[in-house]
């Protein structure tokens, strides 16, 4: 393993190269990028690297990134250290996709790390966003219960390393129709949205969805777009999985011509 710098030999990670996403998620990323013509991949955070390695051996050229290097277990891979709430370490127009797995909830500013992938990426280059799809309805009858849609943790339940080093924990929840607004802003078109995998048991759960989008038919048109129920009351985020997957694709820009 090469780092170019901020190696921390006093932390270790002990468990090799797994995944630090829920299970699924990376699969779905693959199935995703199978389709892809091969070209150069930027995958940040890394993580362990486990996600980059298998991209490579599906090959794709994948350099690899994060702001915490402890946990990189791929040795024939480079990590480079860089912050996704600053400026990454790459020239502009560097990759033709790039993958951010549960990365977005841990950054202090969410939507300059979509304005850097705008940057990174080429023309017609693709960005696919995995992230907790808060707006699933068991996200959203918890929210109800405690006003919050994730846990806020203490330094005494998870140690003062960890509490630390902020980018380990949730720090926003970022839903949706904001990430949909960062991305489109920044210069993304939004292709499509997965899911990491069907969850069984939401289907207790349908007689409250079916409630709520009665009472949204009584809403006036402009109240319903306001608060883009076309998305949020779609299938595919209040009856989603754990994981929301965004793939999007940076737009040429356009120019007016005299």
């Amino acid at each position: 393993m090469t780092l170019t710098k901020g190696n921390h030999p006093d932390r270790k990670w002990t468990y090799g190269a797994i995944p630090l996403s829920r299970n699924g998620t990376h699969d779905k990323v693959i199935q995703l990028m199978e389709e892809e013509p091969r070209g150069r991949v930027l995958d940040v955070p890394t993580g362990t690297g486990i996600l980059a390695d298998r991209l490579r051996k599906n090959g794709f050229e994948v350099s690899c990134c994060d702001v915490d290097p402890h946990y990189f277990s791929i040795p024939d891979l480079t990590l480079e250290i860089g912050d996704l709430n600053h400026s990454l370490p790459y020239p502009s127009e560097s990759f033709d996709f790039i993958t951010c797995i549960e990365g977005p909830e841990h950054l202090e500013n969410p939507f300059n790390a979509i304005r850097e992938f705008h940057r990174l990426l080429k023309t017609g280059g693709k960005v696919i966003l995995a992230l907790p799809n808060y707006l699933n309805i068991e996200r959203r009858l918890r929210f109800v219960i405690t006003g919050l849609f994730s846990k806020v943790p203490s330094p005494k339940k998870l140690g003062k390393d960890r509490y630390d080093n902020l980018w380990m924990l949730h720090l926003n929840s970022l839903t949706y129709p904001i990430l949909k607004l960062a991305m489109e802003n920044s210069g993304f078109k939004i292709l499509c949205i997965e899911k990491d995998k069907k969850k069984k048991r939401m289907k207790w759960l349908l007689p409250v969805v079916w409630g709520i989008r009665f009472c949204c038919l009584f809403w006036p048109k402009e109240k319903k777009e306001d608060y883009h129920l076309d998305d949020t009351l779609s299938a595919r985020l209040i009856m989603g999985g754990n994981i929301l997957i965004v793939v999007g694709e940076k737009e040429e820009i356009k120019t007016d011509k005299g």
